[in-house]
């Protein structure tokens, strides 16, 4: 289904290539949950392709995908035992509005459908044990970025997904 979904995308984007501009970038990601006694805070890196069109002077949509991987674990203590998080994969599906402040600035929201995998660990009394397990929310988002040169922007953006917090800072380049 994942693969279908991102086809389509890139063929709906390629048939409008005369009114928009293709996006890349890379951004640094922090997911952060504190729910049933669990405070974690996961670092991750990811990689977005979008496609810009033009629906008027200063205001454009942006169907785009990003994916992604942890770069940092979590540990935690539940009830005296030791628990370990980390996250294995980061997905996120969305249609971006965003509107030019002036020549350099402009602002966006964005509601996605997202995946996360996570894995935990449980050490206690000697034992291990390890469950990976992943699931699909909506949310919604919304940032800001600055426009570096024509090229190359940076960018700001916060997210919350069922009461998880993800802010992430990135580099977007159009070409």
């Amino acid at each position: 289904m994942f693969k279908n979904t991102i086809l389509a995308m890139l063929i709906a984007g390629t048939s409008f290539s005369s009114s928009a501009n293709w996006v890349a970038g890379v951004s640094y990601i922090n997911l952060s949950d504190v729910s049933d006694g669990l405070d974690v805070s996961l670092d991750g890196i990811t990689g977005s392709l979008g496609y810009k069109i033009d629906s008027n002077e200063k205001f454009y949509f942006m169907p785009e995908v990003r994916i992604g991987t942890g770069i940092t674990d979590d540990s935690t203590t539940l009830l005296g035992i030791n628990v370990d998080i980390e996250m294995n994969s980061f997905i996120a599906l969305s249609v971006r509005g965003q509107y030019e402040l002036n020549d350099k600035a402009y602002i966006f929201a964005s509601p996605s459908y997202t995946n996360v995998e996570f894995t935990t660990a449980v050490f206690y009394a000697g034992i291990n044990a390890s469950e990976s397990n992943d699931s699909w929310e909506f949310g919604v988002g919304g940032g800001a970025g600055y426009k570096i040169n024509e090229s190359t922007s940076a960018e700001f953006m916060y997210e919350q997904y069922d009461g998880t917090d993800v802010l992430s800072f990135g580099i977007k380049f159009k070409y």
